[in-house]
């Protein structure tokens, strides 16, 4: 039996992605990360205007960048992209925060630590300039 056929099918995958309504790819693709259902990812239409086949045609000098906030069952932000990243001290074992990506943190002065567990994905679009 020939294996060609897996190579075929890894190829059509790929074209499928790429075609495919990025609604729907971004839908899937922050389920995965998140481990959550498609169903609990909103993702935003993403705007066109900086598009080069837009009117008037060529390079507008932007682009759309995702961003994404995870939220838990009461609401808390607890993933995506400005997170606070939770922790505990090594030495004390008390609760720790960082609201920059880990470089610095802080004692955690909160009654408990929000429940991690995302339940729930937002996925908006900022614009940016080259």
């Amino acid at each position: 039996m020939n294996d060609g056929w897996l190579g075929y099918l890894i190829i059509g995958l790929v074209i499928a992605w790429i075609a495919a309504p990025g609604s729907w790819t971004n839908a899937l693709w922050y389920a995965a990360e998140y481990r959550v259902g498609t169903s609990q990812v909103h993702v935003s239409t993403r705007p066109t205007d900086c598009d080069w086949g837009r009117a008037p045609l060529g390079d507008k000098g932007c682009y759309y960048n995702a961003t994404v906030a995870a939220y838990n069952a009461v609401g808390d932000v607890v993933g995506g992209d400005n997170a606070p990243r939770y922790g505990r001290d090594t030495k004390t074992g008390k609760p720790i925060v960082s609201y920059d990506h880990g470089k610095t943190w802080a004692w955690f002065d909160g009654p408990t630590v929000p429940d991690l567990t995302v339940k729930t994905v937002d996925v908006e679009w900022v614009k940016l300039t080259d």
